[in-house]
């Protein structure tokens, strides 16, 4: 690291914030200013009376939800200056994350069990944002931009009675601004470092929402676009390998974390017809997804590195018939196109070891990835309405793929959805409600399948309590199925994955103070498809023996997930949460393999048993706020298959400064830093069967990184 580059910037940052604050800082709100009342004070007890969509599809009071529901608001995004989708999601209970930093380039397991991103759906406006291929959730999706949205509700647990196949931990949508409610304009640019000159990030943004009435109706729109090109991560010299050249390492010239991707999403919408684009690109490379030793890291010394770029576009046009005031019909239709771009290559040396990097020319690349993916979506959703006491929707689902059988692959497989479901909400009184729903697929690829929930929620004054007992889903993908690599080989025999889940939740708020909630759940999960070592030889010399997945049992997984958030003085909120999560292997067949990945009995790997996340917000001055968080994690039993056992527990900090009507009304700052502490001794644990050799046994964590930005708001 260049430590006088450190100190020079963390220097001239901060002292140019002190420095404008003590000379510019006025003493008067100007028009655009927003008061503390408005920043920094909230009734957090009102949070339980928000209204929020994706648990039932239709409003609905958080508090009376069938499910947990996390909420992350605008006011959150901007005092704790989350930028992306993974930035917030780490602050959330019930979430596990493992950073590759290329790739994917962040794996998310929720709620306790491993994978390959496909066990959770995320949405963007209610238009689904998983790839079609993997169903995953990549790139663009995962480092969704957060400058222009709302509010972001998570709904933790099986929602397949709903969404189908993979709403299997949960599912995530991101509610962009809309401007029928919204009506602001604002672009910002920013610039961050990993405290070297040769790694840094720049990137902008703008947004624009509005809303005019016409003698024919009203128009409204909502557009966000996002750049951002960076040089990554630097994770030069991050080596620890045994005698027997298995563990972790990148070489000294290490630069595949690099990205630059961009986001366009608008929506439009006259009246009661609407129409939404969502197109985004994600160029990277494949980060520490494998060692160095096996994969070339560099696009320098003549090498030509390795790159995994993707790109999506959908587009989804709706239209509401309001039949009656109880009675209405929504249509939709989505068409998604989501690819792997021709771009994408690694680099493997013929040899594998550190001395690789002092033979350019005896290297393979491998390019011809190219995957384009297809998918044409139709929906019918009925609405009746026959009371205040009844909430009815019926639905049908009509989905079409049309993807590659593999990377680079002129074969195609074709396969469809056809899906019908019903939900049911009765409010017996003020106090008592209850939600059922029932669902039923027929996929052309892997057969029928049945999910229902059954909840009964109580409201006894500022109390709630629920129950539920659900089931879901996850459907193999074509990806799993057909999809062959030089590691892994096809399976065109997997049966769809099968959960039960038992939930009980209880929550208080406290009257101008704020909220506290506790779920407990025990989840039973059958036919789990992990990707395991096989006992067949891989000629390719990236491992040993051939990777596939398979159907290796079931898991038992229960867990209990706190949250909170207070307003302790008109100037100060905290949060807290805490997640404990216990899972194991059950009923797994006897492995053949040199490494078997999992034992009968054995705790589900790469999961902490203990993860808690602490912040505070305070107001400095009427529109200058401070916000510190911590990430704690506790110690991580690894898979079977790496040879090193465990992980430290680790917290990471992290904190925002943020600026509103900076020296002229309109202009915002903010300083955010992240791993204050630079503390380059945490890992998560290695990801897949982490053997050392092609798979890492450890990741990295990235080192700190600042970044400004500087905004205005119109």
């Amino acid at each position: 690291m260049d430590k006088p580059l450190i100190k020079k910037t963390i220097t001239t940052i901060l002292s140019t914030i002190c420095m404008l604050t003590v000379w510019y800082c006025p003493s008067t709100t100007g028009a655009h200013e927003v008061s503390s009342d408005e920043i920094y004070e909230m009734d957090l007890s009102e949070l339980m009376e928000l209204e929020v969509v994706t648990a039932t599809g239709t409003k609905m009071k958080l508090r009376e939800t069938p499910s947990a529901v996390y909420i992350i608001s605008e006011r959150d995004i901007r005092a704790r200056g989350y930028r992306t989708l993974i930035d917030a999601l780490q602050d959330i209970p019930g979430f596990d994350i493992q950073h590759t930093y290329g790739l994917f380039p962040d794996l998310v397991h929720q709620r306790g069990l491993i994978g390959n991103n496909q066990r959770s759906l995320v949405y963007i406006d209610g238009i689904l944002d998983n790839n079609i291929s993997e169903n995953a959730i990549l790139g663009g999706t995962i480092r969704y931009p957060l400058h222009n949205v709302e509010q972001i509700e998570i709904v933790a647990g099986p929602v397949s009675a709903l969404y189908g196949a993979n709403a299997f931990n949960g599912v995530i949508n991101i509610i962009t601004k809309d401007g029928k409610k919204t009506s602001d304009k604002n672009v910002q640019a920013f610039i961050g470092t990993w405290m070297d000159q040769d790694y840094l990030g720049k990137g902008s943004a703008f947004a624009l929402n509005d809303s005019t009435h016409t003698e024919k109706g009203r128009f409204a729109c909502s557009i966000g676009g996002y750049y951002y090109n960076s040089d990554g991560p630097d994770f030069r010299g991050v080596q620890k390998l045994d005698e027997n050249g298995l563990g972790y390492w990148w070489s000294d010239t290490y630069n595949n974390s690099n990205e630059e991707t961009y986001n366009i999403t608008a929506k439009f919408s006259f009246d009661n017809l609407r129409f939404e684009v969502i197109n985004w690109q994600y160029l990277q490379g494949d980060g520490t997804f494998a060692n160095g030793t096996y994969q070339i890291d560099t696009n320098g010394s003549g090498f030509s590195g390795s790159a995994w770029d993707f790109q999506s576009t959908s587009l989804d046009l709706g239209y509401l018939w309001e039949i009656s005031p109880q009675l209405s019909l929504d249509s939709e239709a989505l068409i998604q196109n989501s690819r792997l771009l021709s771009s994408s290559h690694e680099s493997y040396p013929n040899t594998p070891g550190p001395d690789a990097y002092n033979f350019p020319e005896d290297v393979t690349t491998v390019s011809g990835y190219a995957r384009p993916d297809d998918l044409f979506k139709i929906e019918e959703r009925l609405q009746w309405q026959p009371s205040d006491q009844f909430d009815n929707t019926v639905g049908l689902e009509l989905i079409f793929y049309d993807v590659p059988k593999g990377y680079g692959s002129y074969e195609r497989y074709k396969y469809e959805n056809y899906a019908g479901y019903l939900q049911s909400i009765y409010r017996m009184n003020e106090i008592f409600s209850f939600v059922g729903g029932y669902r039923f697929d027929h996929s052309t690829a892997y057969g029928d399948s049945n999910t229902f929930r059954v909840s009964a929620i109580a409201n006894p004054g500022d109390c709630t309590i629920k129950a539920m007992f659900s089931t879901g889903f996850r459907g193999p993908t074509a990806w799993e199925l057909v999809n062959e690599t030089r590691q892994r080989m096809a399976n065109l025999h997997l049966d769809p994955e099968h959960m039960r889940s038992f939930e009980l939740g209880l929550g208080y708020a406290l009257p101008f103070k704020g909220h506290l909630s506790l779920q407990g759940y025990y989840n039973v999960i059958n036919d789990l498809i992990l990707e395991v070592e096989t006992n067949v030889p891989n000629p390719n010399p990236e491992s040993e023996f051939w990777n596939q997945n398979q159907n290796i049992g079931k898991a038992n997984i229960y867990g209990i997930e706190f949250d909170s958030d207070f307003t302790l003085t008109d100037k100060l909120s905290l949060y807290m949460n805490y997640t404990f999560s216990r899972g194991e292997y059950k009923n797994l067949p006897e492995m053949i393999t040199t490494f078997s990945t999992a034992h009968d009995g054995e705790s589900i790997p790469n999961i902490p048993k203990h993860k808690a996340n602490i912040g505070f917000t305070y107001g400095i001055l009427y529109n200058l706020s401070f916000h510190l968080r911590a990430n704690y994690l506790y110690k991580i039993q690894t898979i079977q298959s790496n040879p090193v056992k465990e992980i430290d527990d680790k917290v990471i900090f992290h904190s925002n400064i943020r600026w509103e009507n900076a020296v002229v009304d309109g202009l915002f700052l903010t300083l955010l830093i992240r791993n204050i502490f630079d503390t380059d001794d945490a890992f998560d644990a290695g990801i897949r069967t982490a053997t050392g050799g092609y798979y890492p046994t450890q990741q990295p964590i990235e080192g700190r990184n600042i970044w400004l930005t500087v905004g205005y708001e119109f």
